[in-house]
């Protein structure tokens, strides 16, 4: 008998989590991909190998589909084997398990739609052709111990991976049954849908918008894991909860009776799931903002039922717009990754060590859906050292910053065990209206993410810190990066938001900042020539004028003009950025980042 490393990697990531253009797509493609990866370590531990990565302290529960253990898209083991051949046998058997969780629901989604509305030759090609696993194998030996077995399984998985088949779906380029629109989630595969067989409730189900094509997994993301669909909340939920705060207890109730019909009409869904977070309007309050009503009034004038609703609905709101001002529709994707996990992995010997970090990231994902909804958030997955979540604007920096606290707290005592440095966490904050395709607000979340962890600064400056990436409609994206162990930076960055709130500081201050960065950057060829933009600086706050016409107080301008010398003179763009994305953080109405 011999002892084996075994790494299964499940996938495709890119089809299951990135493809999304609701956020529907987004929750549900993150939640599939761990139920196939849970399917997966089930499988391993049935057949009794060890489990190293996920570890959970009860696995014949948490493994359970369904659960609400988060599972990243790479499980490793070691098992004992006879021969390779056994191996073999057991990665494939655990492979077919993650197969047979994805057909389990798609078949569920499938009966959600009558059968002439799906083409069933291309659904059969594609739910069979879906699912990406790769597994690898090493032997440990007196020569090979476990951690070189386990780098060698790496590396022979990475090669594996690079070097998969892709099959063709047409045997030729004349192939009419595959001469179809392209899905519009994933463009290299055909749609399923049999458009012209589309009735109406198909499509409300479906949430297709005009012209919108759905390939199998695409359709999954849309029907399947109904039971589960409680936990999902849209982002339109999230990015209004700060404005509905602010509504009273009586007015709230009057809201949720008119928006009721709408669930009924299949016009809006319902919102049941965080621990009942957001039960005092348990719908996706799309429709709390004034231009997505109006459109719905608008494609819906023919029918009677729905027109009726919907006029009700906006005679509701028009006195809370009155009172309260229209919600801001700007939200955050928040996207977190580990740090340095690499080398803490590294000093890890023996199985049981690295079950030990494994647990210790077990313990962080865990507490996250905790740490997220604290922030009246609602955390999309959190598998390791892996987190992707919705986020209010109000609570989005605290909540980073709560996240990079108890990450650190999870792997500091193993990492000294260890003799190890401690990982960090970099988190990236993507602020998107919530018009905004999934798609892109993704990315602008992963470019935060990318600006969290700064490749392009010196080497003891990069990882542990916050990005952010602000993408306005109408404008351009501005970022801002600031360290977690920078307490001056983060200190001043607060105070912005909470001047903001207090409007205390004008909003047109970060563009005058910005102004001045421009007509002064001519001079700045050395720190002695920092007096000119100094002077102009000082002149702008000397100028600046609140809504109310006031000056600045005297703490403000010390604050500005303290972080301005801190940063130095010549990154007076990067106080305007600070000062930018701080209004938006501060912002709970449209009104609060129009003017």
């Amino acid at each position: 008998m011999n002892e084996y490393v075994l790494i299964i990697s499940i996938g495709p990531v890119q089809g299951f989590i990135a493809a999304a253009r609701r956020s529907r797509d987004l929750w549900s493609g993150s939640w599939l991909l761990s139920e196939m990866a849970k399917a997966c370590a089930k499988s391993l531990y049935e057949q009794k190998a060890e489990l190293i990565f996920p570890a959970p302290t009860n696995p014949q529960q948490a493994l359970q589909a369904n659960s609400d253990l988060s599972v990243g898209n790479k499980i490793q083991v070691v098992l004992t084997a006879n021969t390779e051949q056994e191996v073999k046998k057991i990665a494939q058997s655990a492979k077919e398990a993650a197969q047979k969780r994805f057909v389990e629901v798609a078949q569920q989604a499938k009966k959600e739609l009558s059968a002439s509305a799906l083409r069933d030759s291309i659904w059969n090609t594609q739910i069979d052709d879906y699912v990406e696993a790769q597994a690898a194998w090493v032997a440990i030996s007196k020569e090979r111990d476990y951690a070189a077995a386990c780098d060698l399984a790496s590396s022979v998985l990475a090669a594996r991976k690079a070097t998969r088949d892709f099959l063709p779906s047409a045997i030729s380029a004349t192939d009419t049954a595959f001469m179809l629109p392209k899905s519009s989630l994933d463009g290299a595969r055909e749609t399923v849908l049999q458009e012209d067989k589309l009735g109406n409730t198909a499509r409300l189900k479906l949430g297709l918008s005009e012209s919108e094509q759905l390939d199998c997994a695409g359709v999954v993301k849309r029907l399947g894991l109904k039971n589960q669909a409680e936990q999902f909340t849209p982002f339109s939920r999230v990015t209004a909860h700060s404005w509905l705060k602010d509504i009273s207890d009586n007015e709230l109730k009057t809201l949720k009776e008119a928006y009721e019909p709408l669930i009924g009409l299949e016009l809006a869904t319902r919102v049941s799931g965080n621990d009942g977070l957001y039960k005092k309007l348990p719908f996706d309050a799309q429709f709390c903002y004034s231009f997505r009503l109006e459109a719905a009034i608008r494609d819906n004038k023919k029918e009677a039922n729905c027109s009726e609703a919907l006029q009700k609905l906006l005679d509701t709101l028009k006195p809370l717009w009155r009172k309260y001002g229209h919600p801001c529709p700007y939200g955050v994707l928040l996207l977190a990754d580990g740090d340095n996990m690499g080398k803490l992995l590294d000093t890890a010997k023996s199985k049981e060590t690295h079950q030990t970090i494994t647990q210790a990231l077990s313990a962080f994902a865990e507490s996250v859906r905790k740490t997220v909804q604290e922030h009246e958030g609602h955390a999309i997955y959190a598998g390791g050292d892996d987190v992707l979540a919705f986020v209010p604007l109000s609570t989005a920096q605290k909540c980073a910053k709560a996240l990079s606290v108890s990450f650190n707290d999870a792997l500091k005592d193993v990492a000294k065990e260890l003799n190890a440095t401690t990982p960090t966490l970099s988190v990236g904050l993507g602020i998107s209206h919530i018009m905004e395709p999934l798609g892109n607000i993704r990315e602008l979340a992963k470019q935060a993410e990318k600006v969290a962890k700064g490749d392009t600064y010196a080497k003891d400056k990069q990882r542990n810190a916050l990005g952010i990436s602000l993408d306005v409609r109408s404008g351009s994206t501005t970022d801002l990066r600031i360290r977690w162990d920078d307490e001056d930076a983060l200190n001043a960055f607060k105070h912005w938001i909470d001047a903001y709130r207090s409007k205390t500081i004008p909003s047109r201050i970060a563009y005058d900042t910005r102004n001045v960065h421009a007509r002064t950057k001519f001079a700045l060829t050395g720190t002695a020539q920092w007096g000119i933009p100094q002077a102009e600086f000082s002149r702008m706050l000397e100028h600046a004028r609140t809504q109310g016409g006031e000056k600045l107080t005297k703490e403000n301008r010390e604050r500005l003009e303290k972080r301005a010398n801190e940063l130095g003179f010549n990154k007076l763009d990067q106080l305007s950025n600070e000062l930018i994305i701080a209004r938006w953080f501060a912002a709970k109405t449209a009104r609060d980042i129009n003017n």
